[in-house]
């Protein structure tokens, strides 16, 4: 804060909500906004005085009665503020006493829930409700187990790469595939949504990525107003869709129904399903996990630790300051850390070695396509994959800025 703090001054905050205390921390943040940050129980009190619209004095004088000290006001309501839990008019007091600075928005990308699209915001939770009864739980348990099961015991069912190529032509086929996948994903993201929303609060959807893969996403951190046992659903709700969609893909084989884009469905939900248990990215099992060991940002804290080993190993101090973890989860971020290492080379491996050759491959032929005749199919195949491919690109580079941004 730039100006002073008169003991008269009002501090306004946004509704906030504070959740219940968890190994001497509670989460505080902005159901709208999905903005959550952890608190200490010094931290806590604060929000709760200023809340009530107390001066600054008062809140200093309940505070030193309780804590015995002081506290750094100023330094607090900086790191409120850029949380965005301040008012734009966030003081008033006295004599036209103001606090500048109380209300400055926070930085751009402070939280990814400032970007995306709000999806089914104008959607009343009760319309959707149904999607958490006892009833649909079952449904649920069901596809879980009747997708392994029946993938175990016949064996015709298994997915294989060739079941990837749902037209003859390579370059007809990426493209038809690549359709195909997306729809899947946007489905797994409205499936997270739905489940967001039957819970009363709202999910974002934006474009990210996952080491060097484009994923779409579904920002969901506003359910961390709801108690943690209930978050599970939402987490595990795109998972189920894609559950749910390959049993009923399986049971159309077993009824004889082997068309080709029914065994490609079965083939790229196995690849989503799998994809989804790499906790060493941001996955739905990731926060699955992150939430049962009640931990805070475990993947952003374990790159901070490896970056200080690194700068240990080589003789300088750390570059990032670990104190405010708990230590219960710096043991944890110890024995995360090597499976986090070694998933990100292997499949940065993966990708060097089986996919780019694959691609260069690929876009060779379609280069090759645009010299056919305009009117023939090969031209059109090329110049579909090219563009596709740019799209690509052009959208990787996009997040890479964008990330960038937000880390400056």
């Amino acid at each position: 804060m730039t100006s002073t703090l008169a003991d008269t001054t009002v501090v306004r905050l946004y509704p906030l909500h504070i959740g219940e205390s968890e190994d001497g921390v509670c989460e505080v943040g902005r159901v709208e906004t999905g903005d959550f940050v952890e608190l200490p129980a010094e931290g806590v009190d604060l929000v709760r005085w200023l809340g009530e619209g107390l001066p600054l004095g008062e809140v200093r004088r309940r505070f030193a009665d309780r804590y015995g000290t002081e506290p750094d006001l100023a330094d607090f309501l900086d790191g409120i503020a850029s949380c965005g839990f301040l008012r734009v008019d966030a003081a008033t007091g006295d004599a036209g006493t103001t606090t500048t600075g109380a209300g400055t928005p926070p930085a751009a990308g402070s939280e990814v829930s400032r970007r995306g699209v709000a999806l089914l915001a104008n959607l009343p939770p009760h319309r959707v409700s149904w999607l958490l009864a006892p009833p649909m739980r079952l449904l649920y348990v069901g596809s879980w187990l009747t997708v392994p099961l029946l993938l175990a015991l016949v064996p015709s069912l298994r997915p294989t790469p060739a079941d990837a190529f749902l037209l003859d032509g390579v370059l007809a086929n990426a493209l038809v595939v690549a359709m195909v996948a997306w729809m899947l994903v946007l489905l797994h993201e409205l499936a997270h949504a739905a489940t967001v929303r039957a819970l009363g609060v709202t999910g974002r959807l934006s474009i990210s990525r996952r080491l060097w893969f484009l994923v779409a996403q579904t920002e969901m951190s506003a359910v961390r107003s709801v108690p943690r046992r209930r978050r599970y659903a939402p987490y595990l709700a795109g998972l189920t869709w894609d559950l749910l969609l390959m049993s009923a893909c399986l049971v159309l084989q077993l009824a004889g129904v082997h068309e080709r884009l029914v065994r490609g469905v079965v083939y790229t939900l196995t690849l989503s399903v799998v994809y989804q248990f790499l906790v060493f990215m941001r996955t739905d099992i990731y926060y699955v996990l992150g939430n049962w060991l009640r931990l805070g940002d475990l993947m952003g804290d374990t790159r901070r630790w490896l970056a200080n080993q690194v700068r240990r190993l080589v003789g300088r101090d750390p570059g990032h300051d670990l104190g405010g973890v708990p230590a219960r989860e710096v043991r944890i971020i110890r024995w995360y850390a090597p499976f986090y290492l070694l998933g990100s080379l292997a499949v940065t491996a993966a990708l060097l070695a089986l996919t780019a050759p694959a691609m260069v491959t690929m876009v060779r032929l379609a280069i090759d396509g645009l010299v056919a005749p305009v009117d023939g199919l090969a031209f059109w195949n090329g110049v579909g994959f090219l563009a596709l491919v740019a799209l690509q690109l052009a959208t990787f580079g996009w997040v890479l800025v964008t990330e960038r941004r937000t880390a400056a």
